[in-house]
């Protein structure tokens, strides 16, 4: 369940999020950003477009060398193919790219036999053996590119561990496995190479179509009619915390502090209603997790993390 993943990850993340936040009372102490608050409230003003990212496994556009985004460009402009130890990107879920909301599916068309290397391109800290050593221009043309890809055909920068990809036909045409230890490029960089471990694998050549399934806005606007409850006739006291959430940031409970009956009571509002999830998720979850909650008019992505053990009863303020 994709939905228990991304939660997860959010809570593993919140101690680095709130040591910069304040609340009533304030953090403040060493040990504030070192571990989960008791409580978490916060609520922000979101347009319908931009909600899709906020759930959706998300293609930002490509920036440079932006593989992913370069593939989903091509992918839209009527199919595409690439070739990968494994999908690239994920099929039969909804993603969000741009300004729309897509669903992908692709077929294997062609497996290929290949074989995964880790080599180490490191530092030569003892004299280079001449009959080991070979110049990069002298490097048959699958090792030029595959160092190439990796950033090394100018020997900056070495010290470094990666993977390298031969099918078995660029494997016989490669000096990777023979008696060369060492490469010398035309600067008179030096570095040795280690292979590590090498496995067997395949390299699968993907062909992917597209379908939409809503822009942006309009996923977003569905989000919202969906999943969207109010916050009415609160009590000054719950009011006052749901007001500070949206004026002054994260209304945080410290670690070392225990709730209010007014946030247990506010919190207990939450309870029973769908977290905000994809169209295409099951949405299931606990209390703590991301909301869209109308407050006087407006609707906030709202997130609200709790311990269970300070959260058991039920109280009204």
């Amino acid at each position: 369940m994709r939905r228990r993943a991304l939660l997860a990850t959010a809570a593993t993340s919140l101690p680095a999020v709130i040591a910069g936040c304040t609340s009533p009372g304030g953090l403040g102490g060493s040990n504030a950003a070192a571990e989960a608050p008791t409580a978490r409230l916060e609520l922000t003003t979101i347009a319908d477009a931009k909600l899709p990212t906020k759930v959706l496994y998300t293609v930002r556009p490509a920036e440079g060398n932006d593989e992913t985004a370069q593939l989903f460009d091509r992918i839209l402009d009527g199919g595409a193919t690439t070739k990968a130890t494994r999908s690239p990107l994920p099929e039969q879920q909804h993603i969000a790219y741009q300004d729309g909301v897509y669903e992908l599916a692709y077929e294997v068309i062609e497996e290929t036999p290949a074989t995964r290397y880790s080599v180490k391109v490191d530092i030569v800290t003892g004299s280079v053996t001449e009959a080991e050593a070979i110049q990069f221009a002298d490097l048959p043309e699958v090792d030029q590119e595959e160092f190439a890809a990796h950033g090394l055909a100018d020997g900056d920068p070495i010290g470094i561990g990666t993977t390298f990809l031969y099918t078995d036909a660029e494997r016989e045409q490669s000096v990777l496995e023979s008696e060369y230890s060492y490469i010398i490029w035309d600067d008179g960089t030096e570095a040795e190479w280690v292979i590590d471990d090498a496995y067997d694998t395949t390299l699968n050549t993907y062909r992917y179509t597209a379908d939409q399934v809503a822009t942006a806005a309009e996923y977003g606007q569905q989000m919202r009619e969906r999943f969207t409850f109010e916050l009415a006739e609160l009590p000054e006291t719950q009011r006052e915390i749901v007001e500070t959430a949206i004026s002054d940031g994260p209304y945080v409970v410290r670690p070392d502090e225990t709730p209010s009956d007014a946030l247990v009571a506010l919190a207990d509002r939450f309870r029973g209603h769908e977290q905000a999830h994809g169209h295409d998720e099951d949405g299931e979850g606990d209390l703590s997790g991301t909301y869209l909650v109308r407050y006087q008019g407006d609707v906030y992505w709202t997130t609200l993390v709790v311990q269970h053990n300070a959260f058991q009863t039920t109280s009204a303020s």
